[in-house]
């Protein structure tokens, strides 16, 4: 899932200025900040925007959305896998992956109370133009501390994923442990690309794991890590379809010899006869997991719905993409959560 990611977070500091006569230029004009802040903070230690408005409330947002935009980053982020696998670790060795989240995704647009370290430096009211102006500012060191706090401590929870995949002698387990690396790594990244703009020696520092190494370990897995799919129903080539594509993400290849798991599912579009125009049908899907070698099974799981459109082969679209998008999250966390207490 691909998202524009504005790079922000807690310990929120908002210092409101008032409206001043701030000294203006020589030539009776603005004050120099509007169109030089660097002169009252310097780029080397501060982040910097100036903005104008009809109001201080609306210059001081336009400050703020334009230093928000410093941050942004694209950041594709399976939340599934992160919610599904963090249930296999004890609730004194969990990483708080949400909260690092917090500091990559959440969109600041332009609203102050929620980019990071934010304070107003000055403000100004031009009677010429009836026009607001405010300096927002960042201050480099302070923040940066923070975000290196966070990084510091999501390489201690990624090298410890690491490590146990590393030890695991299950494939099932080492997948799973890989597969958190691998969106442990992602964030990790975004973390760092702002740490990269606070930072004032230079010293990001880098993954303690290759994000090239996780890469290669979990395709040599998937390689010998084979799910078994069975399908049923009238519907059943679109249901193995589906589920290839819901493995593929998982992590596994899909075969039929010395099978890891054994998937068995079944999938009917049924028409139904209701006393109005349109076509309508529903659709019941049932699939069953079988871990291979422990012989555990997974909860049936099943889901229905209703459609109806206009026209029949319309609707039955409409139902097969409702299962295709039901297989592609429900299902899937379901999965992913049967794996990870397997």
């Amino acid at each position: 899932m691909t998202k524009k990611i504005f790079l922000a977070g807690v310990f929120v500091l908002i210092i409101s200025g008032c409206v001043s006569n701030t000294s203006k230029t020589a030539a009776g004009g603005l004050p120099e900040w509007v169109e030089n802040p660097d002169a009252l903070y310097p780029k080397r230690m501060y982040l910097t925007a100036v903005s104008s408005g009809s109001s201080l409330d609306e210059a001081r947002q336009r400050s703020i959305a334009s230093l928000s935009n410093i941050f942004s980053v694209n950041v594709k982020l399976d939340r599934r896998i992160l919610e599904a696998y963090s249930e296999k670790k004890k609730a004194d060795e969990k990483i708080d992956w949400e909260h690092s989240v917090n500091l990559v995704d959440r969109s600041v647009l332009a609203s102050d109370n929620e980019l990071i370290n934010v304070r107003t430096g000055k403000t100004y009211f031009d009677e010429k133009t009836a026009a607001f102006y405010v300096l927002s500012i960042i201050s480099k060191s302070e923040t940066e501390m923070l975000y290196l706090e966070e990084i510091q401590q999501n390489d201690r929870s990624l090298a410890n994923f690491y490590r146990e995949a590393e030890l695991s002698d299950n494939k099932i387990s080492k997948l799973i442990y890989l597969k958190k690396c691998a969106e442990i790594i992602k964030i990790g990244e975004a973390l760092r690309s702002v740490h990269r703009i606070l930072s004032l020696t230079g010293d990001t520092p880098p993954l303690p794991i290759p994000k090239e190494a996780v890469r290669v370990e979990l395709q040599k897995l998937k390689n010998i890590t084979v799910a078994k799919i069975e399908t049923s129903g009238s519907e059943r080539e679109k249901l193995s379809s589906y589920l290839r594509e819901v493995m593929d993400q998982t992590g596994f290849s899909t075969g039929e010899q010395n099978p890891d798991i054994i998937i068995k599912g079944n999938l009917d579009i049924i028409p139904l006869d209701f006393p109005r125009e349109g076509e309508f049908v529903r659709w019941e899907l049932t699939v069953d997991v079988t871990n291979a070698e422990t012989g555990n099974t997974m909860n049936t799981y099943t889901a229905s719905a209703r459609e109806g459109h206009v026209s029949g082969e319309s609707v039955k679209g409409r139902a097969l993409d409702k299962v295709k998008e039901e297989l592609n999250r429900t299902f899937y966390e379901h999965f992913a959560s049967f794996l990870a207490n397997k």
